[in-house]
């Protein structure tokens, strides 16, 4: 078995959450009003295809929106087996404030508790993005999950995160009960607000940002958590809902190749007539012989500066 934890809001749907109108919007429309990030029905359709893998899905969308968004899921063919939302309302009534704008102290205790009871054979891939502090999040979790952070740490870490004493209490008392081991394989970010990618170089080659979901798709192909015929899907919907020409896929292609994420040959075993297929073909067959390394691996990752950075607390 394989877990694959999604975020929805701008991982996998288009959401305004930077300005009134596009809040009402976003609470307002129905689920066949709803898009989806280029590309990201189609990798979550086609990793969920298979029987042997689960879906979790952790929103900071309040829990109100779930008739919309299990029937937007549906809509888009995509099979899923846990989906958590925000009780924002809860939070509000308690005077939780900082809870209602927070992710770590939300994201962090759902994903250990979701984690308790699947062995350490059941490896997992994450997927979010730059809009929030996903980066971080996933990255604690996997080295939590590992042993690599004890409680201390994650209790230090959620406070510096502006966590809530019983959140940090939750969080502990699920990592108590993991079985400890290192599943997390790759954690995907999309740079939707444009983040340098350099920017998450302290986190270590497991994190890979992506400018768009065909660079991810590929790495999942290359992994072997996408056959041919998805990898071909995501193709089409990058062309059909983004309309990038062949120039900017093969752009990208190359992009995730000189950052060491893909392997240059990752395309050979493609046997598919298609001339976007062909540009991306032409564009990393310039780099087989070149060095292209991934971000080192960090011997240890201070996640209270990196929390601090990437929520301006510094």
């Amino acid at each position: 078995m394989h877990v694959y934890r999604w975020d929805l809001d701008k991982t996998y749907l288009e959401t305004d959450f930077d300005s009134i109108r596009g809040l009402v919007r976003s609470a307002t429309e129905p689920a066949s009003a709803k898009r989806s990030v280029p590309g990201a029905r189609a990798i979550m359709a086609g990793l969920s295809a298979r029987p042997s893998v689960r879906t979790y899905i952790v929103s900071g969308s309040p829990t109100q929106m779930r008739p919309v968004i299990e029937e937007k899921l549906r809509l888009d063919g995509v099979r899923w087996d846990h989906l958590t939302l925000k009780d924002n309302l809860g939070n509000l009534k308690r005077r939780r404030f900082r809870a209602i704008r927070g992710q770590f102290g939300y994201k962090l205790p759902v994903l250990l508790s979701t984690r308790v009871g699947l062995g350490r054979a059941v490896k997992e891939t994450c997927f979010g993005d730059d809009a929030e502090i996903d980066a971080v999040v996933y990255s604690v979790y996997a080295d939590a999950v590992a042993g690599r952070l004890d409680a201390d740490d994650v209790s230090r870490v959620m406070e510096v995160a502006g966590a809530y004493p019983d959140e940090i209490e939750t969080a502990l008392h699920a990592l108590e009960r993991v079985a400890i081991g290192d599943v997390v394989e790759r954690i995907y970010i999309r740079l939707e607000r444009r983040v340098p990618a350099v920017r998450f170089r302290p986190l270590g080659p497991r994190l890979v940002p992506v400018h768009s979901w065909w660079q991810a798709a590929l790495c999942l192909y290359q992994d072997g958590h996408l056959d041919v015929d998805a990898l071909m899907s995501v193709l089409d919907a990058i062309r059909r809902e983004r309309g990038l020409d062949s120039f900017a896929l093969a752009g990208l292609t190359q992009d995730i190749v000189r950052r060491g994420h893909l392997a240059a040959s990752v395309l050979d075993g493609v046997e598919r007539e298609d001339p976007w297929l062909d540009a991306c073909r032409v564009a990393v067959d310039q780099l087989r012989d070149r060095d292209h390394a991934p971000p080192p691996q960090p011997e240890t990752i201070d996640y209270v500066r990196l929390v601090r950075e990437f929520t301006g607390k510094e």
